[in-house]
C-alpha cells in the first residue's frame, strides 16, 4: 500500500491532489500545531487587477490559544468570509474561464455547509474537489487513529510510525522538507521512501501571457475540464527515490 500524509489545507494546489490520486491511502495530519502563516486556512487565486500577481482566499478562524493543534481550530460561521471568497472568484468570470459556473457551484456547496472546525472544512473542500475530478479519496484523520507516538523523537518519525501502523509498503511525500526523513529507518521497516514532485506545467490561464504556477486547485479546474484536470493530476509529476532527491535538487 502506498501512503501519503499531509496537514489539512484549504483548496490546496495541484500537487496535493496528485498525492491523493497516486497513493492508496491518505492521512489528514491534524495533531500538530496550527500555523496561521501556512496553507491551512488560505490559498491563492489570480488577482482581479494585476496581471502578474495573486490574491488570497482565506477561511476565518476563531480565536484560539497559542500552540493549539490543527484539530482544535474552530472557524467563524458568520457567512462574511464565505461571501467574500465567492466574490473573489468572479475574477474568473471576468477572464472568461470556461468552467467558472461549474467550479463556483462546487465552492458554494462547500461553503454553505456549517463546518465547526477548520479540519472539517478542509476535508469537505478536498472531498468536493476530488468528487468533481473523479479522484477516489480514501482517508483517515490522524487524531482518530489511536496512534502510538512513543517512538516519535523527530519530525520525520511521524510518517514512519504511521506507515508502520498502516502496514504501508511505500510512503510518498512532497519533496519539500525531505531532509527530515531518515531513509535508513524506513528501509529497516521494509518501507520505501519516495517523493512526488509536481511539474506545475503551464496551462492556459485565459488570455494572460505569463503563467502563474502553484495557485489553488481552483485555478486549474476553472480553465480545464474535469477530464483535462484528471490528465494533469495523473501525469504532470515525477516520483523521485529518496537516494536521488538531493542529486536532483543539485542539478536544478
Amino acid at each position: 500500500m502506498k501512503l501519503a500524509i499531509m496537514q489539512p489545507y484549504f483548496f490546496p494546489y495541484v500537487g496535493y491532489f496528485q498525492l491523493i490520486a497516486n497513493t492508496d491511502h491518505f492521512i489528514f495530519f491534524d495533531i500538530v500545531q496550527y500555523n496561521k502563516k501556512s496553507w491551512m486556512n488560505r490559498n491563492r487565486i489570480l488577482h482581479p487587477n494585476k496581471l502578474d500577481d495573486f490574491s488570497y482566499i482565506s477561511a476565518l478562524v476563531a480565536k484560539h490559544d497559542k500552540g493549539s493543534l490543527i484539530r482544535d481550530i474552530k472557524i467563524n460561521n458568520d457567512g462574511k468570509w464565505q461571501n467574500k471568497i465567492l466574490s473573489q472568484l468572479d475574477v474568473y468570470k471576468k477572464l472568461k474561464a470556461p468552467f467558472y459556473n461549474e467550479v463556483k457551484q462546487v465552492v458554494e456547496e462547500v461553503l454553505s455547509k456549517e463546518c465547526n472546525t477548520l479540519l472539517d472544512l478542509s476535508i469537505q473542500s478536498t472531498q468536493a474537489i476530488c468528487d468533481y475530478m473523479g479522484i477516489e479519496l480514501n482517508y483517515e484523520i490522524a487524531s482518530k487513529m489511536n496512534l502510538d507516538i512513543g517512538n516519535v523523537s523527530q519530525p520525520g518519525d511521524w510518517a514512519l510510525e504511521i506507515s508502520k501502523h498502516k502496514k504501508a509498503s511505500e510512503y510518498i511525500n512532497p519533496p519539500g522538507g525531505h531532509d527530515i526523513f531518515d531513509e535508513k529507518k524506513f528501509l529497516e521497516s521494509n518501507i520505501k521512501l519516495s517523493f512526488l514532485k509536481s511539474s506545475l506545467s503551464p496551462y492556459k490561464q485565459s488570455w494572460r501571457k505569463s503563467f502563474m504556477p502553484g495557485l489553488s486547485i481552483l485555478d486549474l479546474i476553472m480553465f480545464n475540464s474535469p477530464e483535462e484536470s484528471w490528465q494533469i493530476i495523473n501525469n504532470d509529476f515525477t516520483v523521485i527515490d529518496a537516494k536521488n532527491i538531493i542529486n536532483t535538487e543539485i542539478l536544478q
